[in-house]
């Protein structure tokens, strides 16, 4: 998908990182069900890394933008629902994604234990059914909304400041 907004483009970009480490750890969930992965192979160990950063740092900036800079926008033209709904999947996925990224790193350091893996792949399981759900309505609903609602120097500023954030 491509946006001419350049704000809805990078949120998309970011949406598309996003879903590249949740299809990781999808699948390294799906290759270790039943026991624990070794924490010591490589694609094991990038696979939690990469869910230690982006998905506690990148969602919390995400989201942080967002509702600072869009949803405040949307409600000033006078659409509120769109930001109620989306905050409200905000609070419910960053305390998840903390703790998949507390618990990855968790892992790292000492290892899985069978408790541990159990945490860890509940609580990755949420997250992934969540953000995959989150992301979808994001992309239909809120950046085509921000190519009507954005113009051209207001896209250059939050754009600049996003990228700035980043």
């Amino acid at each position: 998908m491509s946006f001419t907004r350049r704000t809805a483009q990078l949120l998309h970009e970011d949406h598309q990182q996003t879903i590249v480490v949740i299809e990781a750890l999808d699948q390294l969930i799906a290759r270790a069900r039943k026991k624990a992965p070794d924490t010591t192979d490589p694609t094991v160990r990038s696979t939690l890394e990469k869910a230690t950063g982006a998905i506690e740092e990148e969602i919390s900036d995400h989201f942080a933008f967002e509702e600072n800079e869009l949803f405040t926008r949307l409600e000033e033209m006078g659409d509120v629902s769109i930001g109620e709904h989306l905050r409200s999947e905000h609070r419910a996925l960053l305390p998840l994604g903390e703790e998949v990224g507390r618990l990855a790193r968790e892992a790292l350091a000492n290892g899985f234990t069978t408790e541990s893996w159990t945490a860890f792949r509940n609580t990755t399981g949420e997250l992934i059914e969540r953000m995959f759900a989150h992301i979808q309505k994001e992309e239909m609903a809120l950046l085509p909304t921000l190519e009507d609602l954005l113009d051209s120097d207001t896209d250059m500023e939050l754009s600049t400041a996003y990228s700035a954030a980043h």
